[in-house]
């Protein structure tokens, strides 16, 4: 039962959001009335759905019918450190891509292929083109969901045998910037689309550079990263974007895709579930060790070790063959 209605308190949670209801609190309590006043709802509806979201921890009545935020439902403002209002939107507000995607899960479980394709007419990455509140919010939401994975990555491993790392789709740099500040003596270079390099993060050890990884990647650096770049392709396309590395790094500099690994038997595994995700957005997936063992050798590549980190990601580390 808490599995069923689970998608009610989450649909719950998008509505609070998409209205607004914890940035109207954020200076102190309100009645209903006001609240709905202000967000232009009904007001015994709006009590009912604050009522039901009290009830897992989301807003608190003060005095009857008077709302203030919880540390839960401050996290759902927009400016707070922590914020997860951009999560949120992308995983559960209409036009965001996912949430109609997962409607039409039965549409990818029939042809394998992405139901954001269907329902749009283009693919997921044309949509956040299209849409500057999707865009905005799906890179929030990779943004706020690494924010504890960008620092357990950057401890897992001895960055400082690499005096030049280059992060293929590195983003605006938070990954790299991070492994430059814990190791002074590192040189970085951060790759990735000209759209995105306006938006990256400066640093005095860290050349952007911008081009397209399925045509080449910089050459000359001694490890080059792919962190959760792979996932997002099929095996085909994650082929082309290994193959460009494979053409450019040098014989003794390694490749370290940084992904989930999903770990065989039935437990519990987050990577089991952003898989589907990956499947009715974007037609990527997540992969098991032996499957990126399998993807890494037909692009040239020797999968050498798996490196654990105090997150969900893994450090998978490769040499040229």
């Amino acid at each position: 039962m808490p599995i069923v209605i689970g998608f009610w308190q989450a649909r719950a949670i998008a509505v609070a959001v998409e209205l607004s209801l914890a940035e109207l609190l954020a200076e102190g309590a309100l009645d209903v009335d006001q609240l709905a006043s202000r967000t232009q709802t009904n007001a015994s509806a709006l009590f009912r759905l604050l009522r039901a979201l009290e009830s897992i921890g989301f807003f608190t009545q003060t005095s009857p019918r008077v709302f203030s935020n919880t540390a839960t439902s401050d996290c759902l403002r927009k400016d707070v450190p922590g914020s997860q209002w951009p999560f949120v939107v992308h995983a559960l507000s209409k036009g965001s891509g996912p949430f109609e995607a997962w409607d039409e899960l039965d549409y990818s479980l029939k042809t394998g292929e992405p139901s954001v394709r269907k329902i749009y007419g283009y693919d997921f990455w044309e949509l956040l083109r299209r849409n500057s509140q999707a865009s905005a919010a799906m890179n929030g939401a990779m943004r706020s969901a690494t924010v504890a994975m960008t620092p357990a990555v950057t401890a897992a491993y001895q960055w400082s045998r690499f005096p030049v790392i280059a992060d293929i789709g590195g983003g605006i740099g938070g990954q790299l910037v991070s492994i430059l500040d814990a190791s002074p003596g590192l040189k970085g270079i951060l790759f990735d689309r000209p759209d995105v390099r306006k938006e990256s993060i400066s640093h005095d050890r860290m050349e952007a550079i911008s081009g397209d990884f399925f045509e080449s990647v910089p050459t000359g650096a001694d490890a080059y990263l792919l962190r959760f770049i792979l996932h997002d392709w099929d095996d085909a396309a994650a082929g082309l974007i290994l193959g460009s590395v494979r053409r450019c790094i040098k014989p003794t500099a390694r490749l370290i895709v940084i992904e989930s690994v999903i770990p065989e038997g039935p437990a519990f595994n987050l990577g089991k579930w952003t898989d589907l995700q990956m499947l009715v957005c974007v037609g990527g997936r997540e992969r098991t060790e032996s499957e990126f063992r399998a993807l890494l050798s037909g692009a040239g590549f020797d999968l050498q070790e798996v490196v654990a980190t105090a997150s969900p990601l893994s450090l998978l580390v490769a040499k040229p063959v």
